[in-house]
């Protein structure tokens, strides 16, 4: 029996759906553990001299492990709707335990990237067994720029590993990210973004709603937010 157009809308409908109450979820996870602060009147400077409203740091997540248990599921269940991989790769640091955890679940080899090739020894960057022509899905923890994720891809493929996935608990969603993803071929899954922590945010009154503006500001250029906000 063929699936009718309403057949597949309703899908799509129920799809849309379950991702939309995924994403509100996680966001309420990580505001409540502290994972995601936001403040737009004093805000943050990145390492990489970035002034920024709001910062997120996951690794919290893993002091707490039925919040632990809830996200490392829900990444299983994304891995799963991509495909089961050859292996699992994880982004250092951060990205590593959630990768580790998810490929203990499905049973899957896994490997982590360093930054950098080491300075002795094998002199190896991606730790771990990886064959050429394995189909790796890549797992981190947030996605700002996404150039972070992009050098473990290339450090995967270039060490023979097929990528064209990246599963992470987060998204800023700056264009940055958008456009180095897209030139490099590679599409992101994200359990919830921006946008959901800012709406929690406000509902359980850790923003307040006249300062979402400002962060939407910063989303839409992160390099020069600061300035123009006279923080620099």
């Amino acid at each position: 029996m063929k699936s009718t157009n309403t057949d597949k809308h309703s899908l799509r409908s129920s799809s849309k759906t379950a991702g939309l109450k995924i994403a509100y979820q996680v966001s309420s996870i990580l505001i409540d553990l502290g994972c995601i602060i936001f403040r737009p009147q004093q805000p943050f400077k990145y390492n990489t001299g970035i002034i920024s409203p709001v910062y997120t740091d996951n690794r919290l997540i893993l002091s707490s492990p039925g919040e632990r248990t809830r996200i490392v599921n829900l990444l299983i269940k994304k891995v799963q709707e991509v495909g089961i991989p050859d292996v699992i790769a994880g982004t250092a640091t951060a990205g590593i335990p959630h990768a580790a955890f998810i490929a203990q679940k499905l049973n899957i080899p896994m490997v982590y990237v360093r930054p950098e090739p080491k300075a002795y020894g094998k002199k190896n960057q991606v730790e771990g067994s990886l064959r050429k022509g394995q189909n790796v899905v890549v797992i981190d923890d947030l996605i700002s720029t996404g150039r972070s994720s992009l050098a473990v891809v290339k450090a995967i493929r270039e060490s023979g590993g097929k990528v064209t996935d990246i599963v992470a608990i987060t998204t800023y969603g700056l264009k940055d990210s958008e456009m180095n993803f897209s030139k490099n071929k590679i599409k992101l899954h994200s359990l919830t973004d921006l946008n959901h922590s800012c709406d929690v945010a406000i509902r359980k009154g850790f923003l307040k709603k006249d300062r979402v503006g400002m962060i939407k500001d910063w989303a839409k250029d992160p390099k020069n937010w600061g300035k123009k906000m006279g923080f620099e």
